[in-house]
């Protein structure tokens, strides 16, 4: 017998917090329209873990502890330890974090890959690589894969055979129906970035180059940084740069609708090309002027607000579009609830619970 509301169980790269991010609001879709009867939510393993959480009816987060380091095999040992404990009840997993994922896959069970991110394409240490293809060797052999952006679709062909669906990412629709920009500091023009600070995702020599433009007069960076401590050093230093540090995701409208335009300086490589950047549906639902590089799923849309363009022309294009009226939002560009709805169609066949 099949199970319309199967027990989902997620093993996730990223902790259940206040920024939401692809994970979180899928797995919030699932269990309110019932695609999900209830999902265990799984947060990367901490040598002290925090403790079982219930943030929303249906849905229970937790963290593993960590013994072992990483490079001594410590994913691998987690993954083992969960498939033997707390995923035993699970109908379907749901993969998110290769390595912990590769080892807690249970023989049989109905899993899916959710390939977000091209990580092997990262600038890791070789051994990290290595860790993360033999994870995704496996994982190609006992489980579904769903990516969610064009580019991994056609590299999961190259390396796999698998003709793996897309779900792409999505938008809140109810938070981007009015929102209410918010007051910001600084000389105008405002403009920004929204999202994660990472060296392998923002140029930030471009970045630099834009915010000391005379045209520019104060350049927002808002969200969580993992930026190394010269790039961050070099960003703090600027008069003309201000940032905010991560900001709750019902926030964010607000801040978008604030910014006269919104930008995605993001480096042209192999990585970020693997991208579908939720920023990029983001940016278009909240009407303002957006240049992005051609990168992280811009180069893939389409839009009367939307200008792409490479490194060399991108504070030119900046320039010339502050001086332009913003166009119309697009809130076409397909909601979360949608977005898990595509999702629950691409699981594969479930079995009977406790089987």
């Amino acid at each position: 017998m099949l199970l319309t509301a199967p027990r989902v169980a997620l093993i996730s790269l990223e902790p259940w917090d206040e920024v939401w991010r692809r994970n979180q609001h899928l797995s919030a879709q699932l269990v309110m329209q019932g695609l999900a009867d209830r999902l265990l939510f799984v947060e990367p393993p901490a040598w002290r873990p925090a403790p079982l959480r219930r943030p929303m009816p249906k849905v229970t987060v937790v963290q593993p502890r960590r013994t072992v380091l990483k490079r001594a095999g410590g994913n691998t040992l987690v993954g083992t330890q969960l498939r033997l404990g707390a995923l035993r009840r699970a109908d379907l997993l749901w993969v998110n974090d290769p390595e912990v994922g590769a080892a807690a896959v249970r023989r049989g069970q109905p899993a899916v890959y959710d390939v977000t991110d091209d990580w092997r394409e990262m600038a890791s240490l070789p051994r990290i690589v290595r860790r993360i293809v033999r994870a995704e060797d496996r994982l190609a052999g006992t489980a579904r894969t769903t990516v969610c952006s064009l580019e991994l679709q056609s590299r999961w062909r190259a390396r796999y055979g698998v003709e793996a669906p897309v779900i792409n990412n999505g938008i809140d629709a109810a938070a981007w129906a009015a929102p209410s920009p918010r007051p910001l500091t600084g000389p105008g023009p405002h403009v920004g970035y929204v999202g994660t600070l990472h060296e392998e995702r923002l140029d930030v020599d471009l970045t630099l180059e834009l915010a000391r433009h005379p045209a520019v007069g104060t350049l927002h960076l808002v969200g969580p940084h993992a930026l190394d401590a010269q790039s961050h050093s070099r960003l703090a230093a600027e008069d003309k740069v201000e940032l905010h540090g991560p900001v709750p995701a019902a926030d964010v409208p607000s801040w978008m609708a604030a910014l006269d335009m919104l930008l995605c300086p993001h480096r042209i490589t192999p990585f970020t090309m693997s991208l579908d950047a939720i920023k990029s549906y983001e940016y278009l639902a909240s009407g303002r002027p957006v240049v992005a590089t051609p990168t992280s799923g811009f180069q893939h849309l389409r839009a009367p607000q939307l200008t792409v363009v490479g490194v060399e022309g991108f504070v030119e294009a900046v320039v010339a579009t502050l001086a332009s009226p913003p166009a119309a939002a697009d809130r076409s560009v397909g909601s979360w609830a949608q977005r898990a709805r595509e999702f629950a169609a691409a699981w594969p066949p479930l079995a009977t619970a406790g089987g």
